[in-house]
């Protein structure tokens, strides 16, 4: 996970049909808040509205086409995911669906990102683990601001304060509590995207043995072009475009074979 930097107006489908549909929902859920509180009544989202085109586009944009959580490459196939779930919550995989969910934050700018669809469907579904649970807020009459969430909001924190790496394998700084929860329970350690990341790895390492063989291979036109093509994707791979981009450059602090990227 790395820092993202979202444009801060909403697009234009937010701040207009999705501000009314908003009031819509807060304005139904106080005239019949025992029936929400129950279960018994749930809120009908459009979907049109928080993964409208520009929505997406502008996320697909802020983050380089890069799932939010795992920094995989997935620009159209990527998911709208709402960062505290709209419809319903959990403390933990087992606890029981907290019904509503954050009903009022659906079209909310700060609370939409980009994810692949293993990230947002397979691991983070509805959970939303708090320090403490008791705090939650409930309806939109409650302060968010008092939520200390256990998953990192990589739109208004810094996650790489937070998670390193060690080669491709992601660890919480520390022991940091939020860190050890946002890897576990979005599978950020999962062996799949395990070995996709250490593919990556092999790749910049073949990549900067190429760029050693530079006296070598420039004394002919096509090996020139080798080098700087060999250049020019080590020096993006630790840029905010490049995918795994916290890894890759952990792996350069950390001296592995990639110190001089």
């Amino acid at each position: 996970m790395i820092k993202i930097t979202k444009p801060p107006q909403a697009p234009a489908i937010l701040r207009s049909r999705g501000s009314q549909k908003c009031t819509v929902h807060c304005n139904d859920y106080l005239l019949h808040k025992a029936e929400y509180d129950a279960g018994r009544s749930t809120f009908t989202f459009d979907a049109s509205i928080y993964s409208a085109n520009t929505v997406k586009d502008a996320l697909i944009t802020a983050q380089h086409g890069k799932c939010c959580f795992c920094e995989r490459k997935t620009g159209k196939d990527g998911d709208v995911e709402h960062f505290r779930p709209k419809a319903g919550c959990r403390q933990t995989p087992s606890s029981r669906l907290l019904r509503p969910g954050y009903y009022w934050l659906a079209y909310d700018w700060d609370n939409l990102l980009l994810s692949c669809s293993a990230c947002n469907q397979r691991h983070k579904r509805n959970l939303f683990p708090l320090a403490n649970p008791d705090l939650r807020a409930r309806s939109h009459t409650d302060n968010v601001a008092q939520e200390t969430p256990l998953f990192l909001h990589p739109a208004q924190q810094d996650p790489e304060q937070s998670i390193r790496f060690r080669k491709e394998i992601p660890f919480a700084i520390n022991g940091n509590r939020a860190g050890k929860e946002t890897i576990k329970a979005l599978g950020l350690d999962r062996e799949l995207l395990n070995e996709v990341r250490r593919d990556r790895l092999n790749f910049l390492v073949h990549l900067r043995k190429v760029v050693e063989l530079e006296a070598t291979l420039s004394t002919n036109a096509e090996g020139r072009q080798l080098i700087k093509r060999a250049k020019a994707l080590l020096a993006e791979a630790v840029t905010d475009a490049g995918e795994f981009a916290a890894m890759v450059r952990a792996a350069a602090r950390d001296d592995f074979n990639l110190s001089l990227l």
